[in-house]
């Protein structure tokens, strides 16, 4: 590998969240959307600014979910769960 290529890996890589901070960023993806979003799409979303959930993104909002923090249920038109925020 070039270092180059081991330049871009590095850059390319996400940097795993801390809980608190992870909370922060699911919840403000969630409030700049019109309705729901499913879990696919807040992995893109968080992947689109270079970092991941402490535990895998399904795990991390089901948590969340349980805790009162967001609303989430399966949804079969978008074919997995969806989740929201109440405000």
């Amino acid at each position: 590998m070039s270092s180059r290529d081991k330049h871009l890996e590095g850059f390319m890589s996400l940097r795993k969240l801390g809980e608190r901070e992870a909370v922060e960023i699911i919840l403000e993806i969630l409030r700049k959307t019109e309705g729901p979003l499913t879990t696919r799409e807040i992995e893109e979303e968080t992947r689109k600014r270079l970092v991941s959930c402490p535990d895998s993104t399904p795990v991390f909002l089901n948590r969340l979910r349980i805790q009162g923090i967001v609303e989430g249920k399966i949804s079969k038109e978008r074919r997995g769960w969806i989740w929201w925020i109440k405000e």
